[in-house]
């Protein structure tokens, strides 16, 4: 494996148009972060990334009251129209040929005034002021799709699945400069950071690969591979992975960072990853319903379920059955349904809240958010949302921001 060093001048995307424009933003957005610490009152909230329509849902995560949504199309989208054009007749041509994603993934930045967002099919990346509600950078990606996102640690690195070039692109968050790629083959989907014993429980970046997502496996096979990688965040080499024989889908951790349940493309389950070990330990197969369709083909993006979580107690794993549009509460124990819940169209991510007892689910086809509380399998409420939600990410934001 080959990987870029990662300490360089910005590449290409570094210095290409509106270079002045972002730099400048971002030299404005590091004085908002040095802003006096006397702002110290905080709430919880938590934002939907809302597909359809390009927007992010904010809420209240304890009332769970819709606080503001924010657009990632701002107006301010114009300094470069001829360029702005190609990028959304790209993202159009593939909404056409896939499905509408105007937004595939929202992240806080550590301070809470700052979401970065990854615009799906457009692309590229976007950091929006929450106070102004201006644009502080946008960054186009090599290829035509970014995908999911995650924050670094200590904040001051985007780290965007650039899915149809094979990396993961590490983005400097004050200026939206791309300051170098990790190798992650092949079709990189889902990246989180954690602290994980087998890793000395300093932070990893994770990675799961989708494999083919061009034809149907099922009509003929699936040649590529599919991976959970084990990326160094300093060196961007990969450590460690863990081979899978399907597309990598969603994955959550238990408490104690020694396991990893891992969801597999057209397969209605999950399975128990031994991190250390770097094998599977358990498998676990749910349940289809008369929702699914007969042929997997028809499968979103080829996604049986989607969506997994873990309880804070690690008592309870939350399983998305996308295409059974149910939510399935289980005994981590024993891997026993504990419950089943009948939910609306497509249920579409597992988000765990911060002190752990609930969880968020995204309905995608409802526009709708559940919070199911782990212990008692019970909606505790449901928060409206912009068109099509399909993932949730928590934070922090100070109380003037909204």
């Amino acid at each position: 494996m080959t990987t870029t060093p990662t300490h360089q001048r910005p590449r290409d995307g570094g210095w290409r148009r509106r270079t002045v424009l972002r730099t400048t933003a971002g030299l404005a957005g590091l004085a908002v972060v040095g802003r006096s610490s006397a702002e110290t009152t905080t709430r919880r909230v938590l934002l939907s990334s809302n597909a359809a329509d390009g927007t992010v849902t904010i809420a209240d995560a304890t009332s769970y009251e819709p606080l503001a949504t924010i657009d990632a199309y701002p107006i301010g989208d114009k300094e470069d129209l001829l360029q702005d054009a190609i990028e959304h007749t790209i993202g159009a041509v593939l909404n056409a040929f896939t499905r509408a994603n105007y937004l595939e993934h929202a992240n806080l930045s550590h301070d809470g005034r700052t979401v970065y967002i990854a615009r799906g099919h457009v692309g590229d990346v976007v950091a929006i002021d929450l106070v102004t509600r201006e644009k502080r950078w946008e960054r186009s990606l090599t290829g035509f799709r970014a995908d999911h996102q995650t924050v670094g640690p200590d904040g001051a690195y985007v780290y965007t699945a650039d899915i149809l070039t094979d990396q993961i692109t590490m983005i400097d968050a004050a200026t939206g400069a791309i300051v170098d790629t990790a190798y992650a083959p092949n079709l990189p989907h889902g990246v989180q950071f954690r602290r994980l014993p087998a890793f000395d429980n300093r932070p990893i970046l994770v990675n799961g690969s989708l494999g083919n997502m061009i034809f149907p496996d099922t009509r003929f096979g699936d040649p590529f591979v599919h991976r959970l990688a084990f990326i160094d965040p300093t060196t961007l080499e990969t450590v460690q992975t863990v081979s899978l024989d399907e597309g990598v889908r969603p994955f959550a951790f238990s408490p104690d960072g020694r396991y990893c349940y891992c969801q597999e493309s057209y397969f209605h389950g999950f399975h128990e990853v031994d991190i250390a070990r770097g094998e599977i330990t358990r498998t676990k197969s749910l349940p289809t319903t008369e929702h699914v369709p007969a042929d997997p083909a028809e499968y979103p993006m080829q996604a049986a379920h989607h969506g997994i979580g873990v309880s804070g107690d690690g008592e309870y794993l939350c399983v998305a059955a996308t295409t059974g549009w149910y939510v399935a509460v289980l005994r981590r124990a024993d891997l026993s349904v504990v419950r089943r819940i009948d939910v609306g169209q497509h249920p579409y991510w597992v988000e765990t809240s911060a002190d752990g007892r609930f969880a968020f689910v995204p309905v995608r086809g409802d526009n709708e958010i559940l919070v199911i509380n782990y212990a008692s399998q019970e909606i505790v409420t449901r928060i409206p949302t912009g068109g099509e939600p399909h993932v949730i990410e928590t934070g922090t934001i100070p109380d003037r921001v909204l």
